[in-house]
């Protein structure tokens, strides 16, 4: 049987490294980034290429050489870019050249990561794939601009769209090293508000496993997709302590003064925490996810609180091997947690 060849942008972040190297098994790989390439685990069944999706004339040249025939389309400038033409140029533009090569050299398929960040309000009930986009950062609104893109291009082959909540990953730190050193150190956890709100995820072996499904499926696709029963941040953050061992307890900031206290340490870099998470941690938002399950027969294996626990034991056990430069899975600025400590006394 033939293999594959599937070309995967982002390829050094996270979840792009963990799709090249699921898919790189039984597959040839085409693992392209803009920024110098990593190390795999199975390196002889991938090509590496450092490039950049805005430059159309590289990436077209990539395509005549390669003859790719999949398209797993992680790459994208996240939410902490402040260069508002950056974003769009990357998340749209680079989004259409990668598009309108498929069309140009007869891909297969077209497979695209979006994002649940197109919905920046407070949901009371379960967000379906028809909700419209609520986006105030430029990120959610380029992804949701790219996701109508894709579905409308001329482009004639198979897509499918996952339009993923907060990705959780073994290799993921950006965010979640804050909240594994609050339990690490065995300080109490502070969350804002009274912690009711739940806050969706998938973990990154959930949703590649759906990508994997999705390789088979015929026709334009757009799914949500996530974790199963899905608890209150607050208990969620319980599990992990208990876990842990910690005697620690969750404790709450007023919403308002919460918010603000996180404003400051943003502005003063003690945090990376901006408008958009800020928002997002004093709300609820969670996909629903009847359609995926219908339709591939997925189902996600992990809970909210099980992903969290096998990140924090795995990042305990790589606590010296941080060393990761991406901006997905380098460590934050921790300097925060020292202020965290001095109101757990």
């Amino acid at each position: 049987m033939a293999k594959n060849k599937i070309l995967i942008t982002g390829s050094n972040g996270f979840l792009g490294e963990e799709v090249a190297n699921f898919f790189a098994r039984d597959n040839i790989i085409i693992a392209l980034d803009k920024d110098p390439s990593i190390n795999f685990i199975n390196e002889k069944n991938i090509i590496k290429y450092q490039a950049d999706i805005r430059d159309y004339k590289t990436i077209d040249n990539i395509f005549k050489k390669e003859k790719v025939n999949i398209i797993i389309h992680c790459a994208a400038e996240i939410l902490d870019e402040k260069n508002v033409n950056i974003i769009w140029d990357t998340n749209y533009q680079g989004t259409k050249n990668l598009l309108d090569l498929s069309e140009k050299y007869n891909v297969e398929k077209f497979i695209f990561t979006s994002t649940f960040s197109i919905f920046e309000k407070n949901y009371t009930s379960l967000i379906d794939e028809e909700e419209k986009p609520t986006a105030i950062v430029h990120y959610g609104k380029s992804k949701f601009a790219a996701e109508n893109l894709i579905l409308k291009h001329s482009y004639s082959g198979d897509i499918v769209i996952f339009r993923c909540p907060v990705i959780i990953g073994k290799k993921r730190l950006d965010k979640l090293a804050l909240l594994f050193e609050m339990v690490r150190e065995n300080i109490d956890i502070w969350l804002i508000g009274n912690g009711e709100n739940k806050i969706h995820f998938i973990y990154s072996l959930d949703l590649i496993n759906a990508i994997n499904l999705s390789i088979s499926l015929k026709g334009k696709h757009l799914f949500n997709i996530g974790s199963d029963h899905v608890n209150t941040i607050s208990t969620i953050f319980q599990k992990l302590l208990d876990h842990s061992g910690s005697k620690r307890k969750i404790k709450k900031f007023p919403k308002n003064l919460g918010i603000l206290i996180l404003k400051i340490l943003n502005i003063l870099g003690l945090v990376s925490l901006g408008p958009y998470h800020q928002r997002m941690l004093v709300s609820n938002c969670v996909l629903k996810i009847d359609k995926i399950k219908e339709v591939l027969k997925w189902k996600p294996e992990y809970t909210n609180e099980e992903m969290l626990i096998e990140c924090y034991d795995h990042y305990l056990s790589n606590l010296n091997n941080q060393k990761e430069n991406t901006s997905s899975k380098k460590l934050p600025n921790l300097k925060a947690i020292k202020i965290i400590k001095l109101l757990s006394f």
